[in-house]
């Protein structure tokens, strides 16, 4: 595999670690230096792009620097007689560029979210003038209002502080701030391919998980099969279930183990790795797993945001998504039961909305004790994603209750990607 000044995430973690215990969690002053310096530089192209966007050759004169602030008449916050003076911290716009804003530009309130119900998170990974959905975001809302916060369940939090990463695995990325894209897979002499591209932040959730010699382990939902092939460098697993809904990601998920295992018919299937077809709310083998990946079904934001075709959030679509969290918490609950008790499982999502992260924890969490009578402690992972600062941009924890985030930003590009340590008590 051609690196080309790609860095091995174990020594990020490393060097991370070294900072964490020996210079009270501060990385070093050129270090913070180089970032700041890198940040800026990207800003500042960012902010080029977008003033030559605004004021294309031909037109008035550019201003050196895009606004950043426009103040809005209170009394002309309705939109019907337009914006009759906009001002902002570099001076006045050009009329002519005034006059097109007064003709075409209104303050859509339709656009307001409810932050009882959402993130700013999408603004930070994606300045949108428009959001898909978001005329169906009120009904949502209202759907949504049955979700209260208040446990009436048995609930424990701990602090994990350990993390051990895997001498086998081979994981690498660019530093903070170099958006370069890794090339395309190859086939090596052995007839595998090089390597395995993947968003970067879902090498967290098998990370996390903490899977140790000898572990029973089920994903959950493993097509298309990135996660489960993490799982398995380890060489960690006696045996891994990776299974799916559909016979046709089940064959997907052969495929890519085909790919990159050569020997995968011969050693591998139905000896360390099982392929199963299941709805995952209906397995039935219980208190069988030492571990847990559920990287449940979900909006996936950053491909809905790329891609129209049956894209979830068309007004089509709208019964299904409302449907999307009950099914999440249904598959996480069922997963809870496959746990032996002191097992662990990591339940991740790659969707920004809290409904789907910390909304589902919680209601699997209240639905597996009221059915059954399990308990699970909540492994706070705070501490332990310090250690990847210098790879990804996290969530503020105080925003949320289960779990951590990845938010997609410039100088970082992966995520999002949400996930939560459950560990099974009873």
């Amino acid at each position: 595999m051609e690196l080309n000044g790609a860095l091995n995430v174990k020594s990020l973690i490393n060097l991370a670690r070294y900072r964490l215990e020996h210079c009270d969690a501060s990385p070093t002053k050129n270090a913070s230096n180089k970032l700041d310096k890198t940040l800026d530089e990207l800003l500042r192209k960012q902010e080029e792009r977008e003033r030559h966007s605004l004021y294309p050759k031909g037109t008035a004169e550019a201003p050196t620097s895009v606004p950043n602030r426009l103040q809005y008449r209170e009394e002309d916050a309705g939109g019907n007689e337009g914006l009759s003076e906009i001002e902002c911290n570099t001076g006045k716009f050009e009329p002519s560029l005034e006059e097109a804003i007064e003709t075409n530009t209104q303050i859509d309130q339709s656009r307001l979210i409810d932050p009882q119900y959402s993130t700013g998170a999408l603004y930070e990974f994606m300045p949108a003038s428009r959001i898909k959905g978001m005329e169906d975001w009120i009904p949502e809302s209202d759907h949504y209002k049955y979700y209260q916060t208040q446990a009436d369940f048995p609930l424990k939090f701990e602090a994990e502080t350990e993390f051990f990463y895997p001498e086998n695995l081979n994981l690498y990325t660019y530093e903070l701030g170099n958006c370069s894209e890794f090339k395309s897979p190859r086939k090596c002499l052995t007839g595998v391919l090089s390597h395995y591209l993947m968003d970067g932040a879902s090498i967290l959730p098998p990370l996390f998980l903490d899977i140790k010699q000898g572990d029973r382990v089920l994903d959950a939902c493993a097509a298309p099969g990135g996660k489960s092939l993490v799982m398995l460098q380890t060489l960690f697993p006696d045996i891994l279930v990776c299974n799916d809904i559909q016979e046709s990601r089940i064959n997907r998920i052969r495929k890519v183990m085909q790919e990159y295992l050569f020997d995968f018919k011969e050693n591998w299937e139905n000896n360390r790795v099982a392929l199963s077809q299941c709805d995952a709310r209906f397995l039935d083998v219980y208190e069988s797993y030492d571990k847990i990946l559920v990287d449940v079904p979900c909006t996936t934001d950053r491909h809905s945001l790329m891609e129209n075709d049956n894209n979830i959030f068309k007004t089509t679509r709208i019964k299904e998504r409302l449907r999307i969290p009950e099914l999440q918490a249904n598959i996480l609950s069922n997963c809870l039961r496959l746990l032996k008790p002191g097992g662990s499982l990591v339940y991740s999502t790659c969707a920004l909305s809290p409904v789907q992260n910390d909304g589902v924890v919680h209601m699997a969490l209240q639905k597996v004790f009221n059915e059954h009578g399990i308990t699970a402690t909540v492994k706070d992972l705070s501490y332990l994603i310090r250690l990847f600062e210098d790879i990804f941009r996290f969530e503020q924890s105080k925003n949320m209750k289960y779990g951590q985030m990845v938010l997609p930003y410039l100088p970082a590009n992966f995520g999002p990607m949400y996930f939560s340590k459950l560990t099974r008590n009873t």
